[in-house]
């Protein structure tokens, strides 16, 4: 690993599920940690539904692996943007985990 590399804080936000008295579920995020991290690709695409064009924003991040992180977590980006993380790959030689994300559209 070079040094240097690890410069984007990242928010890690789990997901916690209520239900009310309706029993209807609600998904919360709350906050676990901030951590250091590399970006090691940014992506934009569309795609079009129903004749429409939606914009789609992909980006990698390593973080280390003594970080608890899971699939269906958001991330964001201090002074960034929010994503969802939707893969976890371990790369034990590194100790590293990379995050691939989607972006949340607002």
């Amino acid at each position: 690993m070079k040094a240097g590399k690890m410069r984007y804080r990242l928010r890690l936000l789990r997901p916690v599920v209520t239900v009310d008295m309706f029993r209807s579920e609600h998904t919360e995020y709350e906050e676990t940690r901030t951590v250091w991290a590399e970006r090691v690709k940014a992506v934009g695409s569309y795609g079009e539904e129903v004749w429409e064009r939606f914009p789609s924003y992909t980006v990698e991040f390593n973080i280390r692996d003594a970080h608890e992180v899971s699939e269906n977590w958001r991330v964001e980006q201090l002074g960034g943007y929010l994503y969802t993380v939707e893969n976890i790959i371990p790369n034990r030689d590194r100790g590293m985990l990379t995050l691939r994300c989607e972006r949340v559209n607002p």
